[in-house]
């Protein structure tokens, strides 16, 4: 499964909520929070920029803070789905970046999880593609 516009699309509140949850300083939280508010950006057709407008959510495309910021709140998902596997599901995970491949050994658990990681992501700002 991958995430849709993934970098772009994480509610930044969420991201401060992983932060705290990962015991970051609250030194260093602030001054992730101060470099992601007040984003402006313009986007350039054919040879004209567009005004200005206000980025709202999401991190820095080209901030190399950025891959590191996302990977956390995917952590912060994937500790919330509590993903354990017991000897009915087998559940294993592998995750890099913005791509997460889950394993069970029954297909409805497969579809369960893939729902519980789909509602717990929309709640982050991210929204899950099944591949």
């Amino acid at each position: 499964m991958d995430y849709t516009h993934a970098f772009n699309s994480v509610h930044r509140n969420k991201l401060i909520e992983s932060l705290r949850k990962f015991d970051f300083p609250d030194k260093l939280i602030r001054l992730i929070a101060l470099a992601l508010i007040h984003t402006e950006a313009r986007v350039k057709l054919n040879r004209d920029f567009t005004e200005e407008f206000i980025v709202k959510c999401g991190v820095k495309q080209g901030d190399p803070l950025s891959a590191t910021l996302f990977t956390l709140v995917i952590d912060s998902i994937i500790k919330q789905m509590e993903l354990r596997g017991n000897v009915t599901s087998r559940l294993k995970r592998v995750a890099y970046a913005d791509d997460t491949l889950l394993t069970t050994r029954t297909k409805q658990s497969l579809i369960d999880t893939f729902q519980k990681l789909k509602e717990i992501s929309a709640q982050h700002g991210l929204i899950v593609n099944g591949k």
